[in-house]
């Protein structure tokens, strides 16, 4: 396993999740009931995995490392001011989940921000999947490069609680997926 797979393994996770995000949407605006509990776990699992985990590991330490290289700056500046997209709308989700909780009637609200986050994670993992396609045909990284920033995302797996945090968030994926108002 080299830094660039570990990157392109997390957007098969985010993707699954995007899709769960899309079809929750997809129900609420048809007026089908999902728990709520259910919804705020894909919150916890937007903001958790795919920002503190996923971006933390881009962020922090894999974007830093190709800023320089093959004049990817540019492609570099275009994924975080992305990222912070992404922020955006999952801190609208939340609000709005807050809200509906509280006894509001947010359920549209929920149903938008949650299909804008799965079309915004579509479009934004498509892309970077490419960076990372080009990143290894050129040989952008050492393996020496590689083992160092694996190490570092070590670091990130400790921000989110560690690597079993980590698995419980993927088995969490795992079960929405399993969720009866997923198989409809």
């Amino acid at each position: 396993m080299n830094a660039t797979r570990d990157l392109k393994q997390d957007h098969v996770l985010i993707n699954r999740l995007g899709k769960i995000a899309k079809e929750c949407s997809d129900l609420l605006y048809g007026n089908v009931d999902i728990p709520i509990e259910d919804i705020k776990i894909v919150s916890m699992l937007i903001h958790e995995f795919v920002d503190k985990f996923h971006h933390g590991k881009e962020e922090k330490a894999y974007f830093p490392q190709m800023k320089h290289k093959n004049n990817f700056s540019q492609d570099i500046r275009n994924f975080l001011i992305e990222h912070e997209l992404g922020r955006r709308i999952a801190k609208m989700l939340s609000q709005s989940l807050i809200s509906w909780n509280g006894g509001a009637d947010s359920r549209e609200r929920v149903a938008r921000f949650l299909n804008a986050y799965s079309v915004f994670i579509t479009i934004h993992t498509e892309k970077e999947n490419m960076f990372f396609e080009l990143i290894e045909k050129k040989a952008s990284l050492s393996e020496e490069e590689h083992s160092l920033l694996l190490k570092h995302f070590e670091t990130c797996h400790n921000d989110v609680g560690g690597k079993v945090r980590v698995e419980q968030m993927t088995r969490l994926i795992g079960c929405l997926e399993e969720r009866e108002w997923m198989k409809r």
